[in-house]
């Protein structure tokens, strides 16, 4: 990554400002999703226990287990992930993260201001171009 451009430098800190403000609610959803998931598996075997079932529903029932309990563990993984990130989060969370970082990204897009509009009043040679283009726009 390169970190001496503004524009790559204002995107990553804007990743950190997500990244930070958003874990908790990320977990939040990920946990509900995993309930819903565990929910869904409990229907399913509770169906396999107390039904009657063919063969062809037998089929189904099991392909929609399966279905279910892989996208039961992929929710698991990610929160696996994020369990590993939060004491990260929360230990910078706790330093106050989201103020340093949206003062940086503040003090950044200020530079980018005053470098795209960087002017020179010439000291001694009054009549060069870079003088005449600040008095024109004045």
């Amino acid at each position: 990554m390169q970190i001496d451009d503004i524009d790559t430098t204002l995107d990553l800190l804007n990743n950190i400002n997500y990244f930070f403000r958003n874990i908790d609610e990320i977990d939040k959803k990920l946990q509900a999703d995993l309930y819903n998931k565990e929910g869904e598996r409990d229907d399913l075997l509770h169906e396999i226990e107390l039904s009657k079932l063919s063969i062809g529903e037998r089929n189904r029932i099991y392909a929609h287990l399966e279905k279910v309990l892989k996208e039961r563990r992929i929710l698991k993984n990610k929160l696996e992930l994020i369990n590993t990130l939060k004491p990260y989060t929360n230990k910078y969370i706790m330093k106050g993260i989201f103020v340093e970082t949206d003062t940086t990204i503040r003090n950044i897009q200020t530079l980018k201001s005053n470098q795209e509009n960087r002017q020179y009043t010439p000291r001694i040679l009054k009549d060069l171009k870079c003088a005449k283009r600040k008095e024109t726009k004045e």
